[in-house]
């Protein structure tokens, strides 16, 4: 018994000293007894039971007893992010594993054909510049143009370009792209998610409370007006805009026609809320675009044609998941 118990001593000592968390244990006192218990007990158990203990685990903890009113400070290790605890996912992620998504970026980069120069990525539905500024920061692209409608989002995302130091590599805009320019356009809230705000397409009741968000009003421009002369050559198109990506699409075809290479998010409950599947497809086929690679399971290169675009579609199915391919 006694050395299981200095077994036990040792190892809780050990995890904190590795982690401040007494800091953030006396941070969060004012909670209140039962989120400071589940604090400790969460120390405890990762003592106890090594192979539990991780230190992402602990750090999705102090995120999750944060007041939701606060904002944070993520750092990767490579860049730093200020985040806002209401999120509970991106921001969540963020702080406490770091920018996962951006191996997406890393495996694009290997794929893009040797002759690509990499100099420009235009990062659409941006968030926070989880994409836009490790890709700069860790040099796979010179420079990056990065579009982002929801003003809190916006906020943030210019905060952490010039916290990174990349407010001469990275420009920005406040608006919303899709098939016309120049309309006020309804762009709904998720309340814990502020990586689904989407373009209001459907008052209908939604799998995430989506008839009951509330919204605000945004500009929108066409992808043609405002990049009229990209090379096809230097840039990548990013674009993950909760199933809004026919739409957008629709807007760009004098620069698709130059077979520009994308990523777009392929959601298929989200194109079919916005009934933007077809948009999607009749935007990307006949336009010399020959093939896609599936980045989620790393399928690939698959023939760009309407058949597989279907099964792909069906496959996900509209209540479940997403992937994220590159067309080229």
């Amino acid at each position: 018994m006694s050395q299981t118990r200095n077994m036990l001593l040792t190892r809780i000592k050990s995890l904190l000293k590795k982690i401040p968390f007494l800091i953030a244990i006396k941070r969060h006192l004012w909670l209140g007894t039962y989120k400071l218990a589940k604090i400790v007990f969460a120390v405890l158990r990762s003592a106890i039971w090594a192979p539990l203990f991780r230190t992402h685990t602990l750090r999705e903890l102090v995120f999750d007893t944060t007041p939701t009113s606060d904002l944070l400070l993520a750092n990767t290790g490579k860049e730093v992010f200020v985040i806002s605890a209401q999120d509970r996912s991106i921001s969540r992620m963020i702080y406490s594993r770091g920018v996962k998504d951006f191996e997406s970026v890393e495996r694009v980069v290997k794929l893009l054909a040797p002759t690509h120069q990499k100099k420009l990525l235009i990062d659409i539905g941006a968030n926070i510049g989880t994409i836009c500024i490790p890709a700069v920061k860790r040099e796979f692209f010179k420079y990056a143009i990065a579009v982002e409608p929801e003003p809190f989002n916006f906020s943030l995302l210019q905060t952490n370009i010039h916290l990174n130091g990349l407010a001469k590599e990275i420009t920005t805009h406040n608006i919303a792209l899709g098939e016309s320019a120049n309309q006020e356009i309804l762009f709904e809230l998720s309340e814990t998610n502020f990586g689904d705000h989407r373009i209001r397409t459907s008052d209908k009741a939604g799998l995430h409370g989506e008839s009951t968000r509330k919204t605000v009003s945004v500009k929108s421009e066409r992808f043609d007006d405002l990049f009229p002369n990209l090379d096809p050559n230097e840039t990548l198109i990013w674009i993950d805009t909760q199933g809004y990506e026919g739409y957008i699409l629709a807007g760009a075809s004098l620069n698709l026609v130059k077979n520009i290479p994308l990523v777009v998010e392929f959601w298929p409950y989200g194109m079919n809320r916005s009934g933007s599947f077809p948009a999607l497809k009749a935007s990307l086929l006949g336009k010399g675009y020959t093939s896609f690679y599936d980045l989620e399971t790393q399928d690939g290169p698959l023939p760009l044609t309407e058949e597989n675009l279907q099964n792909l579609y069906t496959k996900i199915g509209i209540t479940s998941g997403f992937t994220d391919l590159l067309i080229i």
